[in-house]
């Protein structure tokens, strides 16, 4: 493997290991009224320390990535971290030999030469040569695509990440890269196809999209988040959509709430999840509310 080949499998798996985050705002969800304004939230119960919820966006445009006061000065705060994987360099290896399909495969022989010549084209753009989309899944080729083409920088994750570690806090994961990978794994060759052209047919309007989901997201406005997300599902297969609701939001939902039980009864952490986890009936706002905890909006 060539220089070039090395950095091409390294940034596709930097972008895929914190991409969730992304395509969860990409899914329907309902929004919950009390949650639906506000990225920190501090989380409280008796007898421990507060730890503290934070709602992030798969991106590395300053605006996001530059902490606010509040948001830097609880993450000061903590010693411990906890996101929704932990970014080290074996998570990065699971990443890259799950992108791939198996030994002999490509991807032109499931998808047909019409389907993979415009996703050469539209990886191109984004800096991924032909040689690597070859042996991508094509759900791995769809994914990537929903990321911005201009994309630069440390994302939102990977900032925290690092900000972590150069602090001495511990840091851990609520989920595995495997745990993650599966839900797309998972899918039948047949949804696959139908994700990857959905996303190519759609991507002139992926740049519009992306823009207005960061704008309400800099703006704390969770409702209006989910209210882009509906909007921009409407011509998209319900099925597909409501069984990736299920298991790429409500789901996790739930997992993640039960998973963060341990640190909550701990106190002392910040948790930062997808901006998307939290509203909604089944968002984890409303799953730690109802376990009795005391939710404060603090950002």
């Amino acid at each position: 493997m060539n220089v070039k080949q090395s950095n091409a499998y390294r940034n596709l798996a930097w972008r895929f290991v914190t991409l969730l985050a992304l395509f969860v705002t990409l899914c329907s969800v309902q929004a919950g009224g009390r949650f639906d304004t506000g990225l920190l939230w501090k989380i409280e119960s008796e007898g421990t320390a507060p730890s503290y919820l934070f709602g992030t966006m798969h991106s590395g445009d300053p605006r996001v990535v530059q902490l606010p006061a509040a948001v830097q000065q609880a993450f000061d705060r903590v010693d411990n971290v906890t996101l929704e994987v932990e970014l080290d360099p074996q998570a990065l290896l699971t990443m890259v030999t799950a992108l791939m399909l198996p030994d002999g495969s490509s991807l032109e022989s499931l998808i047909g030469p019409d389907l993979y010549q415009r996703s050469v084209q539209a990886m191109s753009a984004q800096g991924i040569p032909d040689t690597l989309v070859s042996g991508m899944k094509p759900w791995a080729v769809a994914v990537s695509l929903m990321t911005p083409p201009d994309q630069k920088g440390a994302v939102l994750d990977q900032v925290l990440y690092q900000q972590a570690l150069g602090s001495g806090k511990k840091v851990s994961g609520l989920e595995t890269v495997a745990e993650q990978l599966a839900l797309f794994d998972e899918l039948p060759l047949a949804d696959q196809v139908v994700l990857l052209k959905d996303t190519l047919d759609n991507l002139p309007d992926m740049v519009r999209l992306l823009a207005e989901l960061q704008a309400a997201y800099l703006e704390r406005d969770l409702k209006r988040l989910v209210e882009i997300n509906a909007s921009s599902l409407q011509d998209s297969n319900p099925r597909l959509v409501r069984d990736f609701n299920q298991k790429v939001i409500i789901d996790r939902n739930h997992r993640m709430a039960e998973r963060m039980q341990s640190r909550l009864h701990e106190g002392n952490h910040f948790i930062a999840v997808g901006a998307m986890h939290l509203p909604g009936e089944e968002g984890l706002l409303a799953l730690l509310s109802g376990q009795g905890y005391r939710i404060t909006r603090v950002y």
